[in-house]
Order: structure tokens, then C-alpha cells, then sequence
């Protein structure tokens, strides 16, 4: 009898339409009535739109806040309360985040080498903004599994977001040396500000 193969399923970054035509993004007043902070005044306008990226409006809040604000996203985090990266914030902004991750299964050393253009590794509190506004705006979960963040704790471990599922949120740490099929490397494009 003939065994029959189940077919593969497309690459992360096919399925989650990291080549799909990108989206308008929500305006920065938007943003800020769904996170419901005050501003901003008289934010630029948005960027042209990257193939493969989400634009969104980074209100510059941190992690520690849209805990605070959104507990029920995330998964048991209480040691979010005793790290610094996760009480840092940023100026409002526009950003653009890579849909798919960098390459899973290598090192943190060798994924930083497939960085492409302006690329860097998004902050933990750049991935959380997009994910908690993506289910604001949507209602559903992104897709992913975990993705390490350019933050790094004192202990020398880097801080890895995901996956969101039904129970939450993930924000941990894992070494760099550490290989995994599913930690891949997030990448985040910031446009210049216009002059």
C-alpha cells in the first residue's frame, strides 16, 4: 500500500503574509485613543510602506505599561517588574517590523549577520507595542514563535518575545549561543525623521 505524504506547509514567512501587499497603517491618533494616552502633536506622516514589513505607530510606551494596562495578554510575568528593559520608553514614532524572523536554528551571532539594510534587532518593548496593537486592532493573536530581541539582562541572557497564545504573551531570556528551530531573530527598520 502506497504511503501518502501530508504536504508541507509554506515557510513561516508565506504564511503569515510576509509577502502579501502591506496594509495601511492605523494613524498615530488612532494608536493613541486605543492604547488611550494622551497625543501626539502633530506627528509626521507615514512611510512609504516595505514588502514584507508592518507599519506601525510606536507610541514609545514600555512594557512594563501595556502589562499594567492589557494583564489578560500576557502570560504570568512577574519578573517584568525587576528588569530594566522592561520599564524603558522611547519618543513616538514611526517603525517597520519585518513579519518574519530572521532565520531560526542558528546562533544569535549568525542571525545578526542576515540582517538586511537598516535593519536591527527590535527592543522587547518595539515587539511587545506591535503585538498588543495588533490585537487591539484586530482581535486575533500574532502567529509566531520566539523571537529575540536586541535587550539583554544582566545575567547576559537576551530577551526572546513569544509565542502569543491563548494563555498569553511569552517574554523570557535565552543564552546566544542557544539553537532552536523555533527562535528566530526579529528585524526592525525605524525611518528617519523628516527635516
Amino acid at each position: 500500500m502506497a504511503k501518502t505524504r501530508a504536504k508541507k506547509t509554506a515557510p513561516a514567512e508565506h504564511a503569515r503574509g510576509a509577502h502579501a501587499k502591506p496594509h495601511e497603517p492605523l494613524s498615530p491618533e488612532k494608536v493613541h485613543a486605543l492604547f488611550g494616552f494622551p497625543g501626539p502633536y502633530d506627528p509626521p506622516p507615514a512611510p512609504m510602506a516595505l514588502v514584507g514589513y508592518a507599519t506601525f505607530w510606536d507610541p514609545g510606551v514600555s512594557v512594563q505599561r501595556l502589562h499594567e494596562k492589557h494583564r489578560t495578554l500576557f502570560y504570568s510575568t512577574d519578573w517584568l517588574a525587576s528588569v530594566r528593559f522592561a520599564r524603558e520608553t522611547d519618543a513616538w514614532r514611526w517603525r517597520q517590523l519585518r513579519l518574519a524572523p530572521i532565520e531560526a536554528s542558528l546562533p544569535f551571532t549568525e542571525q545578526e549577520k542576515r540582517l538586511t539594510n537598516a535593519d536591527k534587532p527590535a527592543a522587547a518593548r518595539e515587539l511587545v507595542t506591535f503585538l498588543v496593537l495588533h490585537f487591539l486592532m484586530t482581535g486575533e493573536r500574532f502567529e509566531m514563535d520566539r523571537w529575540r530581541c536586541r535587550d539583554v539582562v544582566p545575567s547576559g541572557r537576551r530577551v526572546i518575545v513569544g509565542p502569543f497564545s491563548q494563555f498569553g504573551l511569552d517574554i523570557g531570556t535565552v543564552s546566544d549561543a542557544w539553537v532552536s528551530p523555533g527562535i528566530g531573530l526579529s528585524a526592525l527598520f525605524t525611518p528617519p525623521r523628516p527635516k
